[in-house]
């Protein structure tokens, strides 16, 4: 009897081991996660991207929106910044932060048919819904979506990456 629990306990022992081996090797193969942690005094503002108007400031949360894959950033506006109608290929979450984004629908920007969305607002809109947009006050507004993450103008012309900066 203790023979066969001697062995019982050898092949439990074995058995953990083996799990355990093959849990690390898991863990290992894996990159190294980090904690991305961003209080908002501490937020890395650079200029915006070169798919906005100048003015514009982003921060990169999480994820590298020039990438295949998610990723989230915040963007911050000035009182007036306006963004001329256009459209993403993937859907694109918004929360507003702070301030007020102005949003409208269509091919023509028409501050009058906008719906005002203040700090706490959340949108989601489907890909190739064509979208303007201007603000009331400094406005902050956490952008996500899956990567990469494209700006398409309905009119070329309003395209900041065909004019001088």
């Amino acid at each position: 009897m203790r023979r066969v629990a001697v062995v019982v306990l050898v092949v439990f022992g074995v058995a953990s081991l083996s799990v355990m081996g093959a849990s690390r090797a898991a863990e290992q193969a894996k990159p190294a996660g980090t904690w991305a942690l961003y209080v908002p005094s501490q937020i890395p503002w650079k200029p915006g991207p070169s798919s906005l108007a100048p003015g514009a400031k982003m921060a990169i949360l999480d994820g590298d929106p020039s990438k295949e894959g998610f990723f989230t950033m915040r963007l911050l506006l000035p009182d007036g910044y306006r963004v001329a109608p256009h459209w993403h290929p993937k859907v694109e979450r918004l929360t507003i932060i702070s301030g007020t984004l102005n949003l409208g629908t269509g091919d023509r920007f028409d501050a009058t048919a906008t719906k005002p969305l203040p700090a706490g607002t959340y949108s989601s809109m489907p890909p190739k819904m064509t979208h303007f947009a201007s603000t009331a006050g400094e406005t902050v507004l956490q952008l996500s979506s899956i990567g990469p993450w494209q700006v398409i103008y309905v009119d070329p012309a309003d395209d900041p990456r065909t004019k001088q900066r």
